[in-house]
């Protein structure tokens, strides 16, 4: 199924304005943090299966996940993916701990510590709080699933899929845009293909 960038626009507008999709199939793909204790339908007032939802702790990116939103942008045609962190994230606490401290958590829970504190390297974000280290690390990870995935590649650039990289705060429900690929966003935050 084919898709031009407006679709992934309108789709953008219609979920971040809460307006039920239609209840033929996901229009769009979550990647979300796996402890955020709000669901990405309640996030944007979407019903079962309006999303197809993939999570990790602290957006860990592996071949599950990279499979899973090919399948999403490839096989069900969804012209969307959001990257979406919350504002009270474990993850990024321990990592921003990490920064500060030197206090790194042990297991594979580390990998995922260390992967956020590249980010806030790779973005050149100040590490003073737990929401620029999730701003910087949800932009990284957006822009790191089209360079670990060619097929997510090749839709973005041909315009017919866009990424949106976001947090929402569990509280009020706000969502903030940190940056966006192939969806045009109207406070200004869009990010290039090259």
């Amino acid at each position: 199924m084919a898709h031009d960038s407006s679709d992934a626009t309108t789709v953008w507008q219609k979920l971040k304005a809460g307006v039920p999709a239609p209840g033929d199939g996901p229009v769009a793909a979550v990647f979300r943090c796996a402890d955020a204790g709000i669901s990405s339908e309640t996030v944007f007032g979407q019903s079962a299966g309006a999303l197809l939802d993939v999570s990790t702790w602290g957006h860990t990116v592996d071949t599950s996940v990279l499979a899973s939103l090919e399948y999403a942008v490839e096989a069900l045609g969804v012209p969307l993916v959001v990257v979406l962190g919350h504002d009270d994230c474990p993850a990024m606490t321990a990592a921003l701990r990490a920064w500060q401290q030197a206090q790194l958590p042990d297991g594979a829970m580390r990998a995922a510590v260390e992967h956020a504190l590249l980010s806030v390297v790779r973005r050149g974000a100040a590490a003073d709080s737990v929401a620029s280290v999730a701003s910087a690390h949800i932009v990284e990870t957006g822009l790191g699933l089209t360079q670990r995935s060619p097929a997510l590649a090749r839709r973005v650039d041909r315009g017919e899929c866009g990424i949106v990289c976001a947090t929402v705060d569990p509280a009020d429900g706000t969502i903030r845009v940190h940056a966006t690929l192939g969806v045009e966003e109207t406070n200004g935050v869009l990010v290039e293909m090259v």
